[in-house]
């Protein structure tokens, strides 16, 4: 109704009506609608809600009526329909749980896609219409937001410092010295930082003497024949000498105890899409992906290789599509567009659709999207044209036609580490991973840069995987105790949200179920060929540069060295990522 205003139960009838009992039937319809129209329609600056709009002649009704009105009435639901009113759909609600989570996180987690603006140092979120009840609530939300810097601000700050190459001396920029122009085609870093002793964390004599390897051994070939009886006895020695916090070993034991228990209760699928249903927030990303540049090589080379050999091949393109199979956070492009905004001539106009696997919940494509909106900041902090697409599905239904290629871009397939999560052929004849090759090879694009982790704990058979997880994952957890703190909450978090989930996955998880399924790199390599793909040389001055970063910069114990074409990094001779550039 026009201004909000409750009509009066006779305004509600425009026909004369002659029977006395027609007229009493429509006074108590007209009661209802009353009530209804009342409850929907009732001004917002009106603190209660008023029982003497019905006639007199429905007191009966008015009295049955009264506890529900009561109820209505202290709920207050004006309020909450007015907190919910302004919200958006880009903006994350925590935990699904109705109105009331609603109205709890709402302010709290809105991000980047609410309208935002600055006032001094915070930011203020536009909410559209003012609720009077709600003063006193935003005068405290006020004071708080005052104290603190806004989020948004602060992750781009992070995303700033940790992904853009803003030191002068970058050795991915400046001039190399002589005695780096020495080709080389093994290296190992120099030891001269983070380094650190090895040792037990303050174990006694009787933990020293435990050997956990064996003991997660011989649990594993019990969980593999279902026996519950040993396999419980050998988990509560290993809880009680291994610990999320403890040595590299000690949590090592402590995650695979996890995989290992889960399998033997039959929950272990159920405990990963937990855990993967898990919103992490970017800004805890970002700082976990910090530590790990800072700890390790691996990321920040993985990206230099990738980014140099796309600004080889696109020097003289105007027009540049990148498709990135596994794009996750974007963390690679930033300093791609830093670089291209020095290219002479000016930058080309970019175009990057991200291709992703479906995040659980009601917004598969929540993550890749909110990427696509960072890198749209970066794209305007260095004036370069930019589009960006987002593709959330299974890969091996993406078809062709569903990318958009244009004849006049330079078209650059990009995949890095992300192969491994699709099924290969002892789940099914017809395998993803081949259609997915297939499909990049119809693109016919001019460059594929491809990324593996070169793992070999794919086997079907229980024991024979475990035992090569473990060997594989120990390189992670002594790498990262040779060169981070053990309290460190970064690492911890590394530890828990990505390597211990993906060794629950790999040990007690089976069928479609199992996602993590490496293969090596001389694996990769024939299906690459049966693909129709043809082998790019690596670049000589790329490969000068990644060996002595990591010579000066990184433990002695990680390497760089090259294989039929491909480049290879690991840590205390095991290789963990290769990667290689191909042409169709």
């Amino acid at each position: 109704m026009p201004g909000g205003i409750t009509p009066s139960p006779a305004s509600t009838t425009t026909t004369e009506l002659d029977s006395s009992e027609d007229l009493s039937e429509t006074i108590t319809d007209d009661a209802v609608l009353a009530y209804i129209n009342q409850f929907l329609l009732e001004d917002e600056d009106d603190e209660s809600f008023p029982v003497t709009s019905a006639p007199v002649e429905d007191s009966a009704l008015l009295a049955i009526e009264k506890p529900f009105v009561d109820i209505l009435k202290s709920a207050k639901p004006a309020q909450a329909y007015e907190e919910k009113s302004w919200m958006t759909g880009h903006c994350d609600i925590p935990g699904m749980g109705g109105l009331d989570d609603v109205v709890i996180h709402t302010q709290k987690s809105c991000q980047l896609p609410c309208e935002m603006v600055k006032q001094g140092s915070v930011c203020a979120v536009h909410k559209g219409q003012k609720n009077p009840h709600d003063d006193g609530l935003e005068m405290e939300e006020r004071k708080s937001k005052q104290s603190a810097p806004c989020e948004e601000e602060t992750v781009r700050e992070m995303f700033d410092k940790v992904l853009l190459c803003t030191d002068e001396n970058c050795v991915f920029r400046s001039p190399l010295p002589i005695d780096a122009q020495i080709s080389r085609g093994y290296v190992k870093g120099s030891g001269n930082r983070r380094g650190r002793r090895k040792g037990r964390s303050g174990a006694g004599p009787e933990e020293e003497a435990v050997d956990l390897t064996t003991l997660l051994i011989h649990c594993a070939q019990a969980a593999a024949i279902d026996d519950h009886r040993n396999s419980n006895e050998l988990l509560k020695q290993i809880r009680k000498h291994s610990s999320a916090t403890g040595d590299a070993g000690q949590r090592l034991a402590h995650y695979f105890a996890n995989g290992l228990e889960a399998r033997l209760a039959g929950t272990g699928s159920t405990i990963y899409r937990q855990i993967a249903a898990k919103r992490t927030s970017t800004g805890d990303i970002l700082k976990a992906f910090g530590l790990y540049a800072k700890a390790c090589p691996f990321m920040k080379i993985s990206h230099y290789f990738a980014n140099s050999t796309i600004l080889n091949v696109s020097k003289s393109a105007s027009r540049l599509h990148i498709i990135d199979y596994g794009i996750r956070y974007g963390f690679q492009y930033p300093v791609l567009m830093q670089q291209f905004s020095r290219r002479h001539g000016g930058p080309p106009s970019l175009r990057i659709t991200g291709v992703d696997f479906p995040q659980p919940g009601f917004r598969p494509a929540e993550r890749i999207e909110a990427t696509g909106r960072r890198l749209h900041e970066y794209a305007r902090m260095f004036n370069v044209p930019f589009e960006y697409h987002a593709i959330a599905g299974k890969w091996d239904t993406i078809q062709v036609e569903d990318l958009n290629i244009n004849s006049d871009e330079l078209l650059v397939v990009n995949c890095l580490y992300r192969m491994r999560n699709m099924m290969d052929e002892t789940v099914t004849d017809d395998s993803p991973r081949t259609r997915v090759l297939n499909t990049i090879r119809k693109l016919n694009p001019h460059l594929f840069v491809h990324g593996v982790i070169n793992g070999t704990y794919n086997a079907p058979f229980f024991v024979t995987r475990f035992k090569e997880a473990m060997f594989f994952f120990s390189s992670h957890f002594d790498m990262l105790e040779a060169n981070a703190s053990r309290m460190d909450e970064h690492r911890l978090l590394i530890e828990r949200e990505f390597v211990g989930r993906e060794a629950l996955n790999v040990i007690a998880c089976e069928g479609t179920e199992r996602i993590e399924r490496p293969e090596t790199y001389k694996q990769w390599q024939m299906r690459n060929f049966r693909a129709g793909f043809r082998p790019l040389p690596l670049n000589e001055e790329v490969m000068k540069r990644a060996r002595y970063k990591v010579s000066k910069s990184y433990h002695r114990d990680f390497l760089v060295d090259e294989d039929n074409k491909w480049m290879l990094q690991g840590w205390k001779g095991r290789v963990i990522f290769a990667l290689s550039a191909w042409t169709s």
